[in-house]
Protein backbone atom coordinates (compact mmCIF):
# COMPACT_ATOMS: atom_id res chain seq x y z
CA UNK A 1 0.00 0.00 0.00
CA UNK A 2 1.46 3.21 -1.43
CA UNK A 3 1.55 6.22 1.29
CA UNK A 4 -0.38 8.44 -1.38
CA UNK A 5 -3.10 5.27 -1.30
CA UNK A 6 -6.55 7.11 -0.24
CA UNK A 7 -7.12 5.88 3.13
CA UNK A 8 -10.15 6.43 4.89
CA UNK A 9 -11.11 5.24 8.39
CA UNK A 10 -15.19 4.16 9.23
CA UNK A 11 -16.08 4.85 12.71
CA UNK A 12 -19.96 5.48 14.00
CA UNK A 13 -18.66 8.13 16.76
CA UNK A 14 -19.56 11.74 17.97
CA UNK A 15 -16.62 13.30 18.82
CA UNK A 16 -14.97 13.99 21.50
CA UNK A 17 -16.59 10.50 23.59
CA UNK A 18 -15.80 9.15 26.86
CA UNK A 19 -16.08 5.82 25.39
CA UNK A 20 -12.62 3.60 24.60
CA UNK A 21 -13.61 3.08 21.35
CA UNK A 22 -12.69 6.39 20.53
CA UNK A 23 -9.58 5.88 21.83
CA UNK A 24 -8.68 3.29 19.77
CA UNK A 25 -9.99 4.56 16.57
CA UNK A 26 -8.06 8.41 17.08
CA UNK A 27 -5.03 6.44 18.10
CA UNK A 28 -5.27 4.26 15.23
CA UNK A 29 -5.43 7.49 12.57
CA UNK A 30 -2.85 9.17 13.96
CA UNK A 31 0.07 5.77 13.73
CA UNK A 32 -1.12 5.87 10.16
CA UNK A 33 -0.15 9.63 10.22
CA UNK A 34 2.87 9.07 12.14
CA UNK A 35 4.14 6.32 9.39
CA UNK A 36 3.21 9.13 6.37
CA UNK A 37 -0.54 7.79 5.44
CA UNK A 38 -2.64 10.45 4.66
CA UNK A 39 -5.60 9.10 6.62
CA UNK A 40 -8.86 11.06 7.27
CA UNK A 41 -10.89 9.81 9.50
CA UNK A 42 -14.88 9.15 8.95
CA UNK A 43 -17.15 10.04 11.22
CA UNK A 44 -21.31 11.19 12.08
CA UNK A 45 -20.22 14.35 13.63
CA UNK A 46 -17.36 16.40 15.92
CA UNK A 47 -16.59 19.70 17.48
CA UNK A 48 -13.89 21.43 17.52
CA UNK A 49 -10.57 19.35 15.50
CA UNK A 50 -8.06 21.16 18.00
CA UNK A 51 -10.33 19.94 20.95
CA UNK A 52 -10.55 16.39 20.36
CA UNK A 53 -6.86 16.29 19.73
CA UNK A 54 -5.81 18.21 22.73
CA UNK A 55 -7.98 15.40 24.71
CA UNK A 56 -6.75 12.57 23.28
CA UNK A 57 -2.82 13.40 23.15
CA UNK A 58 -3.14 13.11 19.41
CA UNK A 59 0.59 14.76 17.77
CA UNK A 60 0.11 13.81 14.51
CA UNK A 61 -2.74 14.74 13.15
CA UNK A 62 -5.04 14.05 10.49
CA UNK A 63 -8.21 14.90 8.75
CA UNK A 64 -11.66 14.30 10.36
CA UNK A 65 -14.84 14.77 8.32
CA UNK A 66 -18.49 15.04 9.93
CA UNK A 67 -20.74 12.82 7.72
CA UNK A 68 -23.82 14.38 9.14
CA UNK A 69 -24.00 18.27 10.75
CA UNK A 70 -25.16 17.65 13.81
CA UNK A 71 -24.67 14.53 16.63
CA UNK A 72 -26.86 11.89 16.05
CA UNK A 73 -27.85 8.25 17.69
CA UNK A 74 -27.44 5.81 15.34
CA UNK A 75 -30.32 3.40 14.25
CA UNK A 76 -30.17 0.48 11.77
CA UNK A 77 -31.64 3.21 8.77
CA UNK A 78 -29.46 5.67 9.38
CA UNK A 79 -26.58 3.29 10.02
CA UNK A 80 -27.17 2.93 6.07
CA UNK A 81 -27.90 6.50 5.65
CA UNK A 82 -24.77 7.00 7.02
CA UNK A 83 -22.84 4.00 4.76
CA UNK A 84 -24.64 5.77 1.35
CA UNK A 85 -23.31 9.45 1.77
CA UNK A 86 -19.48 7.67 2.49
CA UNK A 87 -19.74 5.97 -0.51
CA UNK A 88 -21.63 8.75 -2.24
CA UNK A 89 -18.64 10.86 -1.91
CA UNK A 90 -15.57 8.42 -2.23
CA UNK A 91 -16.04 7.24 -5.73
CA UNK A 92 -12.19 6.49 -6.19
CA UNK A 93 -11.61 2.85 -7.08
CA UNK A 94 -8.02 2.47 -5.36
CA UNK A 95 -9.55 4.04 -2.14
CA UNK A 96 -9.18 1.47 0.52
CA UNK A 97 -11.57 1.97 4.18
CA UNK A 98 -10.62 0.74 7.34
CA UNK A 99 -14.24 0.20 9.14
CA UNK A 100 -15.70 -0.18 12.48
CA UNK A 101 -18.86 0.25 11.00
CA UNK A 102 -20.07 -3.28 10.62
CA UNK A 103 -23.30 -1.83 8.03
CA UNK A 104 -20.70 0.83 6.14
CA UNK A 105 -18.65 -2.76 6.19
CA UNK A 106 -21.44 -4.83 4.10
CA UNK A 107 -22.41 -2.31 1.69
CA UNK A 108 -19.20 -1.29 0.99
CA UNK A 109 -18.45 -5.05 0.36
CA UNK A 110 -21.86 -4.98 -1.69
CA UNK A 111 -20.37 -2.21 -4.50
CA UNK A 112 -16.44 -4.42 -4.37
CA UNK A 113 -14.59 -1.37 -2.50
CA UNK A 114 -11.21 -2.48 -0.87
CA UNK A 115 -12.70 -3.13 2.61
CA UNK A 116 -11.09 -4.38 6.00
CA UNK A 117 -13.69 -4.53 8.53
CA UNK A 118 -12.62 -4.51 12.38
CA UNK A 119 -14.68 -6.87 14.57
CA UNK A 120 -14.04 -6.22 18.79
CA UNK A 121 -17.28 -8.22 19.56
CA UNK A 122 -20.09 -10.04 18.31
CA UNK A 123 -22.35 -8.87 15.51
CA UNK A 124 -25.56 -8.23 17.10
CA UNK A 125 -29.60 -6.49 16.27
CA UNK A 126 -30.53 -6.09 12.56
CA UNK A 127 -26.51 -5.90 11.82
CA UNK A 128 -26.40 -9.44 12.35
CA UNK A 129 -29.54 -10.57 10.33
CA UNK A 130 -28.15 -8.10 7.56
CA UNK A 131 -24.72 -9.93 8.10
CA UNK A 132 -25.75 -13.72 7.62
CA UNK A 133 -28.16 -13.01 5.26
CA UNK A 134 -25.13 -11.43 2.86
CA UNK A 135 -22.75 -13.72 3.88
CA UNK A 136 -24.86 -17.04 2.54
CA UNK A 137 -26.04 -15.36 -0.29
CA UNK A 138 -22.32 -15.10 -0.98
CA UNK A 139 -22.05 -11.56 -1.92
CA UNK A 140 -19.99 -10.44 0.62
CA UNK A 141 -16.54 -12.54 -0.03
CA UNK A 142 -14.62 -10.00 -0.72
CA UNK A 143 -14.34 -8.35 2.58
CA UNK A 144 -11.41 -8.75 4.94
CA UNK A 145 -11.61 -8.65 8.55
CA UNK A 146 -9.43 -7.72 11.42
CA UNK A 147 -10.61 -10.00 14.85
CA UNK A 148 -9.67 -8.86 18.09
CA UNK A 149 -9.60 -11.81 19.04
CA UNK A 150 -9.35 -14.98 17.70
CA UNK A 151 -12.26 -16.57 19.23
CA UNK A 152 -13.87 -14.36 17.05
CA UNK A 153 -13.31 -16.39 13.90
CA UNK A 154 -14.55 -19.49 15.52
CA UNK A 155 -17.86 -18.02 15.18
CA UNK A 156 -17.33 -16.06 11.78
CA UNK A 157 -15.39 -18.97 10.23
CA UNK A 158 -13.70 -16.64 8.08
CA UNK A 159 -10.65 -18.13 5.51
CA UNK A 160 -6.81 -17.43 7.27
CA UNK A 161 -6.15 -15.74 4.24
CA UNK A 162 -9.08 -13.27 4.71
CA UNK A 163 -8.56 -12.16 8.38
CA UNK A 164 -5.56 -10.88 10.48
CA UNK A 165 -6.15 -10.96 14.64
CA UNK A 166 -4.84 -7.63 16.41
CA UNK A 167 -4.90 -6.97 20.06
CA UNK A 168 -5.26 -3.12 20.96
CA UNK A 169 -2.67 -1.30 21.88
CA UNK A 170 -1.09 1.64 23.37
CA UNK A 171 1.20 5.04 22.49
CA UNK A 172 4.39 4.43 24.08
CA UNK A 173 5.59 8.27 23.79
CA UNK A 174 2.53 9.26 25.79
CA UNK A 175 3.50 7.33 29.26
CA UNK A 176 7.34 8.51 28.61
CA UNK A 177 6.90 10.33 32.17
CA UNK A 178 9.28 10.47 35.38
CA UNK A 179 7.53 8.03 37.61
CA UNK A 180 6.65 10.17 40.93
CA UNK A 181 4.21 8.09 43.13
CA UNK A 182 1.74 10.09 45.26
CA UNK A 183 -0.03 7.40 46.06
CA UNK A 184 2.65 5.21 48.11
CA UNK A 185 -0.33 3.23 49.35
CA UNK A 186 -3.07 3.20 46.85
CA UNK A 187 -4.43 1.29 44.35
CA UNK A 188 -5.78 2.27 40.71
CA UNK A 189 -8.45 1.96 38.54
CA UNK A 190 -9.31 3.93 35.17
CA UNK A 191 -11.95 3.31 32.85
CA UNK A 192 -15.95 2.46 32.93
CA UNK A 193 -18.39 1.56 35.55
CA UNK A 194 -20.53 -0.80 33.33
CA UNK A 195 -21.43 -4.31 34.94
CA UNK A 196 -18.56 -6.99 34.95
CA UNK A 197 -15.91 -4.59 35.49
CA UNK A 198 -15.69 -5.31 38.84
CA UNK A 199 -15.95 -2.02 40.56
CA UNK A 200 -18.33 -4.22 43.41
CA UNK A 201 -15.46 -6.14 43.77
CA UNK A 202 -12.71 -3.46 44.37
CA UNK A 203 -15.50 -1.60 47.08
CA UNK A 204 -15.65 -4.79 49.49
CA UNK A 205 -11.68 -4.99 48.83
CA UNK A 206 -11.86 -1.42 50.49
CA UNK A 207 -13.49 -2.68 52.95
CA UNK A 208 -11.22 -5.70 53.56
CA UNK A 209 -8.20 -3.41 53.44
CA UNK A 210 -8.40 -0.70 55.63
CA UNK A 211 -5.11 0.40 55.27
CA UNK A 212 -4.78 0.60 51.65
CA UNK A 213 -6.49 3.41 49.31
CA UNK A 214 -8.84 2.80 46.36
CA UNK A 215 -8.92 5.00 44.00
CA UNK A 216 -11.43 5.15 41.10
CA UNK A 217 -11.79 7.26 37.81
CA UNK A 218 -15.22 7.22 35.80
CA UNK A 219 -18.72 8.55 36.34
CA UNK A 220 -18.91 9.90 40.13
CA UNK A 221 -21.87 10.32 40.40
CA UNK A 222 -22.60 6.16 39.11
CA UNK A 223 -21.05 5.35 42.80
CA UNK A 224 -21.81 8.59 45.12
CA UNK A 225 -23.92 6.27 47.71
CA UNK A 226 -20.16 4.72 48.20
CA UNK A 227 -18.60 7.80 49.34
CA UNK A 228 -18.75 6.85 52.97
CA UNK A 229 -15.94 4.52 52.84
CA UNK A 230 -13.01 6.39 53.68
CA UNK A 231 -10.16 4.40 51.90
CA UNK A 232 -12.63 5.22 48.57
CA UNK A 233 -11.93 8.17 46.68
CA UNK A 234 -14.35 8.19 43.40
CA UNK A 235 -12.79 11.09 40.93
CA UNK A 236 -14.79 11.97 37.68
CA UNK A 237 -14.25 11.09 33.72
CA UNK A 238 -10.60 12.20 32.78
CA UNK A 239 -9.48 12.97 29.01
CA UNK A 240 -7.25 10.39 27.82
CA UNK A 241 -4.43 13.22 27.55
CA UNK A 242 -4.31 13.27 31.77
CA UNK A 243 -4.39 9.87 32.17
CA UNK A 244 -0.54 8.84 31.69
CA UNK A 245 0.20 11.46 34.37
CA UNK A 246 -2.55 10.10 36.77
CA UNK A 247 -0.86 6.88 36.80
CA UNK A 248 2.31 8.13 37.07
CA UNK A 249 1.13 8.93 40.64
CA UNK A 250 0.42 5.13 41.70
CA UNK A 251 1.87 1.80 41.80
CA UNK A 252 -0.44 -0.83 41.67
CA UNK A 253 -3.53 -0.95 38.96
CA UNK A 254 -6.16 -3.29 39.39
CA UNK A 255 -8.27 -5.22 36.76
CA UNK A 256 -11.13 -7.24 38.37
CA UNK A 257 -12.79 -8.62 35.55
CA UNK A 258 -15.71 -10.91 36.26
CA UNK A 259 -16.76 -13.56 33.98
CA UNK A 260 -19.66 -11.59 32.31
CA UNK A 261 -18.50 -8.16 31.14
CA UNK A 262 -21.04 -5.25 29.23
CA UNK A 263 -20.34 -3.14 27.52
CA UNK A 264 -22.37 -0.54 25.32
CA UNK A 265 -25.68 -1.56 23.98
CA UNK A 266 -26.50 -4.97 24.86
CA UNK A 267 -23.15 -6.56 23.67
CA UNK A 268 -20.67 -8.66 26.31
CA UNK A 269 -17.26 -8.90 25.81
CA UNK A 270 -15.61 -11.19 28.25
CA UNK A 271 -14.90 -13.99 25.47
CA UNK A 272 -13.08 -11.54 23.10
CA UNK A 273 -11.49 -7.84 25.21
CA UNK A 274 -8.64 -6.85 24.67
CA UNK A 275 -8.90 -3.85 27.65
CA UNK A 276 -7.41 -0.52 26.24
CA UNK A 277 -6.58 0.19 30.28
CA UNK A 278 -4.16 -2.56 30.34
CA UNK A 279 -1.98 -1.56 27.51
CA UNK A 280 -2.04 1.87 29.23
CA UNK A 281 -1.20 0.28 32.90
CA UNK A 282 1.37 -1.52 31.20
CA UNK A 283 3.05 1.54 29.76
CA UNK A 284 2.64 3.01 32.79
CA UNK A 285 4.74 0.99 34.09
CA UNK A 286 2.00 -0.60 36.49
CA UNK A 287 2.13 -3.68 38.57
CA UNK A 288 -1.45 -4.87 37.61
CA UNK A 289 -3.65 -7.73 39.71
CA UNK A 290 -6.13 -8.97 37.33
CA UNK A 291 -8.77 -11.61 37.11
CA UNK A 292 -7.52 -14.95 36.38
CA UNK A 293 -9.12 -14.90 32.60
CA UNK A 294 -7.77 -16.79 29.13
CA UNK A 295 -8.76 -13.93 27.00
CA UNK A 296 -5.77 -11.85 28.03
CA UNK A 297 -3.16 -14.23 29.33
CA UNK A 298 -1.29 -14.06 25.77
CA UNK A 299 -0.30 -10.97 27.76
CA UNK A 300 -0.65 -10.79 31.02
CA UNK A 301 1.60 -13.50 32.55
CA UNK A 302 1.42 -13.97 36.41
CA UNK A 303 4.45 -12.85 38.03
CA UNK A 304 6.22 -11.27 35.03
CA UNK A 305 3.87 -8.45 34.69
CA UNK A 306 1.09 -8.88 36.09
CA UNK A 307 -0.79 -10.97 39.60
CA UNK A 308 -3.41 -12.98 38.19
CA UNK A 309 -5.98 -14.09 40.88
CA UNK A 310 -8.93 -16.17 40.80
CA UNK A 311 -12.44 -14.18 39.96
CA UNK A 312 -13.84 -12.91 43.36
CA UNK A 313 -11.77 -14.24 45.44
CA UNK A 314 -11.50 -11.31 47.79
CA UNK A 315 -9.49 -13.22 50.33
CA UNK A 316 -6.91 -14.30 47.60
CA UNK A 317 -7.37 -10.51 46.09
CA UNK A 318 -6.60 -8.66 49.49
CA UNK A 319 -3.23 -11.27 50.08
CA UNK A 320 -1.69 -10.52 46.84
CA UNK A 321 -2.27 -6.97 47.34
CA UNK A 322 -0.63 -6.45 50.85
CA UNK A 323 1.88 -8.46 49.34
CA UNK A 324 3.06 -6.22 46.62
CA UNK A 325 3.37 -3.26 49.02
CA UNK A 326 5.18 -5.15 51.38
CA UNK A 327 7.91 -6.27 48.71
CA UNK A 328 9.74 -3.23 46.40
CA UNK A 329 11.64 -5.68 44.51
CA UNK A 330 9.01 -7.99 43.34
CA UNK A 331 7.13 -4.95 42.56
CA UNK A 332 10.06 -3.19 40.92
CA UNK A 333 11.07 -5.86 38.88
CA UNK A 334 7.01 -6.80 37.12
CA UNK A 335 6.53 -3.05 36.44
CA UNK A 336 9.98 -2.74 34.43
CA UNK A 337 8.43 -6.30 32.36
CA UNK A 338 5.18 -4.40 32.18
CA UNK A 339 6.92 -1.87 30.35
CA UNK A 340 9.05 -4.31 27.94
CA UNK A 341 5.31 -5.89 27.30
CA UNK A 342 3.53 -2.59 26.26
CA UNK A 343 6.67 -2.00 23.47
CA UNK A 344 5.33 -4.99 21.93
CA UNK A 345 1.93 -3.52 21.42
CA UNK A 346 2.49 -0.39 19.81
CA UNK A 347 -0.02 1.45 17.69
CA UNK A 348 2.68 1.79 14.86
CA UNK A 349 3.24 -1.45 14.98
CA UNK A 350 -0.37 -2.73 14.69
CA UNK A 351 -0.75 -0.43 11.79
CA UNK A 352 2.26 -1.92 10.07
CA UNK A 353 0.68 -5.33 10.07
CA UNK A 354 -2.91 -4.00 8.70
CA UNK A 355 -0.59 -2.41 5.93
CA UNK A 356 1.02 -5.83 5.25
CA UNK A 357 -2.07 -7.35 5.32
CA UNK A 358 -3.64 -4.94 2.59
CA UNK A 359 -0.90 -5.34 0.51
CA UNK A 360 -1.57 -8.99 0.08
CA UNK A 361 -5.56 -8.57 -0.49
CA UNK A 362 -5.58 -5.14 -2.58
CA UNK A 363 -2.06 -5.15 -4.73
Amino acid sequence: MKKNTPLYYVAELNLPSKSAYSIHVLKMCEAFSKLGFKINLLIINHKSKNQIFRSYNVKNRFQINSIFNKPIKLSFISRIIFSLKILFDNSNKNSIFLSRSIIFALIASLVKKNIILELHHEITGLSKIFYFILKNLGLINNLNYIFLNKRLNKIYKIDFKKNIILDDAVKIEDFKLTKSIKYKKACVYIGSFFEGKGIEQILRLALLNKNINFHLYGDKQVLKTHQKLKNVKIFNFINYNKIPETLSKYEIALMPYQKKVKGRSSIWLEKYMSPLKMFDYLAARMVIVASNLEVYKHILKNNYNSVLVKVNDDKLWSQNIQKLFKHNSRKSRMMNNAYKTAEKYTWEKRCKKIIHFANQKFY
